[in-house]
């Protein structure tokens, strides 16, 4: 369980933490084309003036600009759509004209309601609304903090940053007053990765699809009356457990994806058999005389 002082922060081990996140989830789930790698000179469309406009320091921008991302809306969790930085420093280009860059709006929608509170040295990996999830990477301190968290085992993979010997808040002498509340539960960076390794590979967080990741809940299992929904994610999750993972010496990723896209047909088969027959019971219903309405005292 690392103190803040024993953590610092290096812009080269924060994108080798990020990519080797990504080989994980390509290890595990996703595509090899979803991962996009910088250009030699950094990604054209991250500038210093936009970043500048996001309020944001020159370390932020020299990262943003190096790190290789995953397809835009792909999930790095449940709940939790990667921030493309690459797209959302650009202006809206679409149909009905152009929507400029709104750098108040990107934040709101990376960093959260408290995103004022945010310091110019940190920024947000993910990008939603109001039930995704935020983490947030600081580059002067060196940490990624989750948001509200949830809570995990006792003994999770990598312990979040502890408090000092004093018993103190560890962030309360590095941030102004009253601006710190937001920061715990945080990791080291590298430690964040692992521990978003460790919900995959427990499957507490379940790929449905490449752009898909859902929560598991253990009462999954045992609910009798599960939803269309639900009941997919329990056989996807046990499609992986049946082809071996989390032991990559015997996952097999390919048959793996091949069972889960089958049930994913499946799904949508069943879904679209059950919107037909209720569409042909509404319109029986209203081609059925009401012979009631159509006889009475004369």
């Amino acid at each position: 369980m690392p103190t803040l002082d024993e953590i610092t922060y290096s812009r080269k081990a924060t994108i080798a933490a990020v990519r080797d996140y990504y080989q994980f989830l390509t290890d595990m789930f996703l595509p090899e084309d979803f991962v996009h790698e910088p250009p030699a000179k950094g990604w054209p469309t991250v500038t210093k003036e936009r970043v500048a406009e996001l309020g944001k320091t020159d370390e932020v921008y020299e990262l943003m600009r190096r790190l290789p991302y995953v397809a835009k809306e792909t999930q790095l969790l449940g709940h939790a759509s990667v921030a493309y930085w690459p797209k959302l420093l650009t202006d809206h280009v679409w149909v009905g004209g152009v929507t400029p860059f709104n750098p108040q709006k990107v934040r709101i929608i990376t960093e959260g309601l408290d995103w004022e509170d945010v310091p110019s040295s940190a920024f947000g990996l993910i990008c939603g609304g109001r039930n995704s999830e935020t983490f947030i990477l600081d580059t002067n301190l060196g940490t990624v903090h989750w948001l509200e968290a949830p809570d995990f085992d006792e003994d999770p993979i990598r312990k979040p940053v502890s408090e000092s010997s004093g018993g103190s808040d560890p962030f309360e002498d590095c941030t102004p007053e009253n601006k710190h509340g937001w920061r715990k539960p945080a990791w080291s960076i590298p430690d964040f990765f692992e521990v978003l390794k460790n919900e995959l590979r427990t499957l507490k967080h379940v790929p449905v699809e490449p752009h898909q990741i859902d929560w598991w809940f253990d009462e999954y299992e045992t609910k009798e009356d599960l939803d269309k929904f639900d009941a997919l994610i329990v056989a996807v999750r046990h499609a992986y457990q049946d082809h071996g993972w989390p032991d990559l010496s015997v996952y097999n990723k390919d048959k793996c994806q091949d069972a889960i896209s089958r049930l994913n047909d499946e799904a949508t088969q069943r879904c679209n058999k059950q919107h037909d027959e209720l569409l042909k019971e509404r319109w029986k219903h209203l081609e059925t005389p009401n012979t009631e309405e159509n006889t009475g005292d004369r």
